[in-house]
């Protein structure tokens, strides 16, 4: 049983640290894309290492076709969003038609 304690350690260690290998990976990918536009694929939004996408798939399917779960990930994990544009709220007075 020492040894599999000992082995068991290492892992979730070995897991925390691959994991900010790839938050990092990801933060200088959506750093040097920023918020890239291509045509007919639309706005970048996020980079989800694809361990993550798999894991997620094969836990919960279909789970990346609900927006609440991407905005769910998206805020529990910050370091894949990418960086968008700022649009700022038109807060002038309201248009009437008169």
């Amino acid at each position: 049983m020492k040894n599999l304690d000992r082995y068991l350690r290492y892992e979730v260690d070995m897991e925390k640290s691959q994991l900010a290998m790839r938050e990092a990976q990801c933060r200088k990918e959506n750093r040097e894309m920023g918020s890239a536009k291509a045509d007919g694929l639309g706005q970048l939004k996020a980079s989800i290492p694809a361990r993550d996408y798999f894991r997620w798939h094969q836990f919960k399917p279909g789970c990346w076709g609900d927006k609440s779960f991407i905005k769910e990930y998206l805020r529990d994990n910050p370091s894949f969003k990418a960086e968008s544009l700022t649009k700022k709220s038109f807060s002038g007075p309201s248009f009437n038609a008169a």
